[in-house]
């Protein structure tokens, strides 16, 4: 399986639309690891990148004060949950390849072109503070 990126998700705000396009990267990688080393790697590597994102983007809400901040974090710390409980699936050496690709096509093809872009659209007409 593969993710495409598609410039129709950049959202215009370029540390953001950097960080998503990386996560496009990051997930693919994870599609084609080879063992459960380097899959173990992908995840790890994958979480850093989310944290660090998802902590750049609700900076940004709250700049903006962003009205669906509170749901948006939310959905954030749902997808943290679920990257964690991949993750331990990884190192347990428990994870099903099925449940990696619809956790990944989920995120990169709902969250962000959807949740992700609502608050694009909020930002490009409201001034940050």
């Amino acid at each position: 399986m593969h993710i495409e990126w598609k410039d129709s998700y950049l959202l215009g705000e370029p540390l953001i639309d950097q960080q998503h396009q990386h996560l496009f990267e990051l997930a693919n990688a994870m599609f084609v690891a080879q063992d459960q080393s380097a899959l173990r790697l992908c995840a790890i590597k994958l979480y850093q990148h989310v944290r660090e994102h998802f902590a750049d983007e609700e900076s940004l809400m709250r700049k903006v004060s962003y009205p669906g901040y509170t749901a948006h974090v939310e959905s954030h710390n749902n997808i943290l949950k679920r990257l964690s409980s991949l993750s331990q699936a990884i190192g347990n050496n428990t994870v099903d390849p099925a449940v990696v690709s619809e956790f990944l096509s989920e995120w990169g093809l709902t969250h962000i072109p959807k949740d992700d872009a609502r608050v694009a659209a909020y930002v490009s007409t409201h001034p940050l503070s």
